[in-house]
């Protein structure tokens, strides 16, 4: 219930709502934690949410950093729909109904009636999703545009970003491999990746870092989750650009990071 009642009231009254309280300019959702070494920011800044899904990703991610224009990505059409009805009118918010890979196209994307959150262009593994105890439901599959970040951000005249959000069941790499261009100006990159993967050619949360290492960016931050038997199922992963990381500072011997 609290949830629902923080989307759907209007973001052009939250600020003066909270001035008459006495509550904070803004607030990070505790869902993501993980990112508070990031903000908040106020200045106007890019943020691209890729499977944004109904786009409560990027809700809490605005009512933290308000100043961020967002351009949100998700190609299941019920998704779009719901995302669409609820921050359609919204200016600060650009949604496109695509998927994202490594070459523009169509896919088929996979459809999991008990697990929407979890579609993918990839095959479920039948047995990984057995030893967590999710459950499918009837699978069918959609045909769905694709585009490459690359390309979306050439065509938008985008030449920055803050963070790239990428949520895509198994087909990080991809969505990666289409953004090579784009890199070298994002800050951040927040992703989520399998430590045990739940699809058939799925990458591999060590195999993200090394693409992401090649390319310029650190790990900043890192969470990940089990079904109760501490056996570690996905994570996700906080990066930072190379370029701005600060300097060391030689008072501090270590700092744990949890």
């Amino acid at each position: 219930m609290i949830k629902w009642i923080r989307k759907s009231f209007p973001g052009s009254l939250k600020s003066p709502v909270k001035r008459a309280l006495g509550l904070p300019r803004t607030r990070l959702h505790a869902d993501w934690n993980i990112l508070r070494p990031v903000g908040p920011i106020y200045r106007e800044h890019v943020v691209f949410d890729v499977g944004a899904h109904h786009g409560w990703f990027f809700h809490c991610w605005q009512d933290w950093c308000p100043g961020a224009q967002v351009h949100a990505f998700e190609p299941y059409p019920a998704a779009f729909l719901a995302m669409r009805k609820q921050y359609g009118a919204d200016p600060r918010v650009t949604l496109n109904q695509l998927g994202v890979g490594d070459k523009p196209g169509r896919l088929a994307l996979q459809i999991m009636s008990e697990s929407e959150v979890s579609n993918s262009f990839l095959p479920h593994r039948r047995e990984a999703w057995e030893e967590v105890k999710y459950r499918t439901g009837a699978i069918s599959s959609v045909e769905v545009p694709v585009t490459t970040l690359d390309a979306y951000a050439a065509q938008a005249g985008i030449d920055g970003i803050c963070l790239l959000k990428i949520d895509v069941q198994g087909f990080e790499l991809k969505v990666l491999e289409g953004a090579r261009k784009l890199l070298p100006v994002v800050d951040h990159i927040f992703v989520e990746s399998a430590i045990r993967p739940l699809y058939e050619g799925a990458a591999r949360f060590t195999e993200v870092v090394e693409f992401l290492q090649r390319e310029g960016f650190h790990l900043m931050a890192q969470r990940a989750w089990h079904r109760g038997n501490h056996v570690l199922m996905e994570t996700d992963m906080l990066f930072r650009r190379d370029a701005l990381a600060p300097g060391v500072d030689e008072s501090v011997v270590r700092v744990v990071e949890e």
